[in-house]
């Protein structure tokens, strides 16, 4: 899991960073709170929800307002806090067996490829890296290609 994420933050620093990868450090706190507070498909809910069984506070909720809570003693908070998470925890187990599932069948689908046409746009990955920057900053795709010719099942001219 931990791994997951830091590609996907390598994957975000690769699109913003600017050429010599001397800023990425300043776009750590926008992906943090982007990523903290997008739904992820495998649990269906925002990681903040999952942690803290609330959603973040978000600078447009400055505007928007926020209804404020119901007042209610500490044992009462502390009650409801626990069946909240747990409820979270039942639907985020219940999300991942079905992105489980459901990663299976998209495997077994891609197993069946029966490649690209003619014609059609491709990414090509690209790993020849510059030197004197980060490999892990760098764009790893060109493109999008036409293929003009399909040469064997799997080696295309585009």
């Amino acid at each position: 899991m931990v791994e997951q994420f830091y590609q996907t933050l390598e994957r975000y620093l690769a699109k913003v960073v600017e050429k010599r990868q001397r800023d990425w450090d300043r776009h750590i706190q926008s992906f943090l709170l982007s990523y903290r507070s997008a739904v992820h498909e495998s649990t269906s809910v925002t990681p903040a929800f999952a942690n803290f069984g609330r959603e973040l506070r978000l600078p447009a909720d400055q505007i928007t307002g926020i209804p404020p809570d119901a007042p209610r003693s500490i044992t009462d908070y502390a009650n409801d806090l626990r069946n909240k998470m747990n409820d979270i925890y039942e639907h985020v187990r219940q999300s991942c067996q079905q992105t489980s599932e459901k990663m299976k069948m998209r495997y077994d689908r891609k197993m069946n490829n029966k490649g690209f046409d003619e014609g059609s746009l491709v990414w090509l990955h690209n790993p020849v890296r510059s030197k004197w920057k980060s490999p892990k900053l760098q764009a790893k795709w060109d493109g999008p290609y036409r293929i003009m010719t399909r040469i064997n099942d799997v080696t295309y001219r585009i």
